[in-house]
């Protein structure tokens, strides 16, 4: 899958396998240039086609008013040529071919034909939510009567009518899904000729392990299948001693300590009217800010003295920072683990994909508040950082989460490789797939 968060999740679970003596091989495309000095990225040249696909996508990211069909549908077009480039591409194929298993991304269906094509066991990795449309690729249980569809903004505990909203929801992610999504997939699982005799949903769903990084309250809880393993948070870590001049700036901050202001690398160049409502909240408190801003976005506007803007951060070591009292983001799911997991409390803003749902969720387990920035003022922006940094409750929320991801007896990126070498050593887990899914829809609900 293309995209640096969604590599970074891939990738340490590759890392980890690699350390314990097996050869990994992590296939990108060298349009991604954060990934190319890895001793594990093995490089592949990228269609025109797919250049100017992923260009297109980038503008549409973060604009208010697209639909989830439209928005996935696109997506969906830019894996395909992403995918037609593996696919098509002899030098990665061939080392596939010799492989024991293959391990993808649960958002990206490519993996799961690159798999079928050699009959080799695969192992998907959730880098978001159990309930992000792909689920139904995987026949993931989504009942609607509890279970907050994608993008539903929605918790758990569901009166009438908001189960009426969750079950319209369902059925538009559903038709997001198979409409919009698995279309390009079809295509090409037909025009590379992969295992014709069986249908894209068979391919799908023959999956042998699904690995999800949610949970800790951040995934409201829902029956799982034998084959899905939750086994946490894959990116966190403990933080890293700063460089000199950001230790001097979080130092200078004495007591009243920073606040961290990033929207991830997917949301560039931020409406200069949200920027500036940001800008002048800012300026009005006695805290620090550390705020990750792009050559556009600094000549966009004017920052106060209390600010310090960067390109670029190193967001995991700054959270674990003791001078860091809140993070600002976009609710991005690896931002918000991240946090949870330093123990800092958070003010989430939304903008498109699972970002609501996330958002939403952190807000129910009590760590964060959420304010829709391209509707909010400046008075509206500081009323919300304040409750945040004086009400203790947000951050004894984030603390007590933190413990319970510190505490685990393996960290998710050893348990993660435990369940990928069980299924190597297997040669596959198809015996956890329960029977029902492979029943037409009229044999499991006694229609016929």
């Amino acid at each position: 899958m293309f995209g640096r968060s969604h590599y970074l999740v891939i990738a340490k679970v590759g890392e980890e396998l690699s350390r314990r003596g097996h050869e990994v091989k992590i296939f990108v495309g060298d349009t991604e240039t954060y990934a190319l000095k890895s001793p594990l990225a093995r490089p592949f040249n990228m269609s025109q086609t797919f250049k100017n696909a992923l260009k297109q996508i980038g503008k549409q990211i973060g604009k208010p008013g697209a639909g989830i069909m439209a928005f996935m549908t696109h997506v969906a077009t830019v894996q395909a040529f992403y995918c037609d480039d593996i696919l098509g591409n002899n030098d990665v194929m061939k080392a596939v071919k010799h492989a024991d298993l293959v391990v993808g991304d649960s958002l990206d269906m490519c993996g799961s034909l690159v798999a079928d094509r050699f009959s080799l066991p695969y192992v998907t990795v959730f880098t978001n939510s159990l309930s992000t449309p792909t689920a139904h690729a995987f026949a993931l249980p989504l009942s609607p009567a509890y279970v907050p569809q994608f993008q539903s903004t929605l918790t758990d505990k569901l009166n009438f009518v908001e189960r009426i909203q969750n079950v319209y929801q369902w059925i538009v992610v559903y038709l997001t899904f198979h409409i919009g999504m698995a279309p390009p997939f079809k295509e090409l699982k037909n025009r590379y000729n992969i295992t014709p005799d069986r249908s894209l949903y068979e391919t799908l769903v023959k999956v042998d392990l699904i690995i999800a990084q949610m949970g800790f309250f951040l995934e409201y809880p829902r029956p799982l299948l034998p084959n899905t393993r939750v086994v946490g948070p894959l990116l966190t870590s403990p933080s890293k001693p700063l460089p000199a001049e950001l230790e001097e700036f979080m130092q200078s901050s004495g007591d009243n300590g920073v606040i961290v202001v990033a929207f991830g690398t997917a949301l560039t160049n931020l409406n200069r009217d949200i920027l500036a409502v940001m800008a002048s909240a800012f300026a009005k408190f006695p805290q620090k800010f550390i705020w990750k801003l792009n050559e556009a976005e600094s000549s966009a506007i004017s920052v106060s003295d209390n600010i310090k803007a960067v390109p670029w951060m190193p967001q995991n070591d700054i959270l674990g920072h003791p001078k860091t009292r809140l993070f600002i983001g976009h609710a991005g799911l690896n931002g918000i683990l991240e946090s949870i997991y330093h123990g800092v409390p958070m003010i989430c803003s939304p903008f498109f994909g699972d970002q609501f749902d996330n958002a939403q969720a952190a807000r129910d387990a009590g760590f964060a508040e959420v304010l829709h920035l391209g509707k909010a003022t400046a008075e509206q922006l500081v009323s919300v950082i304040n409750t945040v940094l004086t009400d203790p409750s947000y951050r004894e929320s984030a603390v007590r989460i933190s413990k319970s991801i510190k505490q685990l007896p393996r960290t998710p990126a050893q348990e993660a490789a435990d369940w990928v070498e069980y299924t190597q050593a297997q040669g596959g887990l198809q015996y956890l797939r329960p029977r029902g899914l492979d029943l037409p829809f009229y044999q499991l609900y006694f229609l016929k």
